[in-house]
């Protein structure tokens, strides 16, 4: 997608001698503002602005001094692991209106501790 803006013939002029490329420095201020808002992940961020690696990405948002939310990463993850919880908690309802036993096995006694 292209977006055109127009600014003043003085302002544009200003701006590009501080800013060598305005048109980057205008992407990297967006990507700045959507990953605080929450509307993009370090993922897409990386994809933006065309960082060829992860840390890449990780390193501009540290020096544009933008704190990494490790939870908003998958923006649809949230939503998902509060679905799942209400899944358990309608499940652990149905158990008990339906006389059913719910055994979840401790970590300790699963011969793989991440299942």
């Amino acid at each position: 997608m292209q977006i055109t803006i127009e600014i003043p013939e003085d302002i544009g002029n200003q701006l590009q001698q501080n800013w060598q490329d305005l048109p980057q420095k205008i992407l990297e201020t967006l990507a700045i503002e959507a990953y605080r808002s929450g509307i993009m992940n370090v993922g897409q961020i990386q994809q933006l602005l065309k960082f060829d690696s992860l840390s890449k990405t990780q390193v501009f948002l540290k020096q544009s001094q933008i704190s990494l939310n490790y939870t908003q990463e998958n923006p649809g993850q949230a939503k998902q692991t509060k679905m799942l919880a209400d899944n358990v908690k309608e499940l652990q309802q149905i158990c008990i209106d339906e006389d059913y036993s719910l055994e979840i096995p401790s970590r300790q006694d699963r011969p793989n501790l991440f299942f």
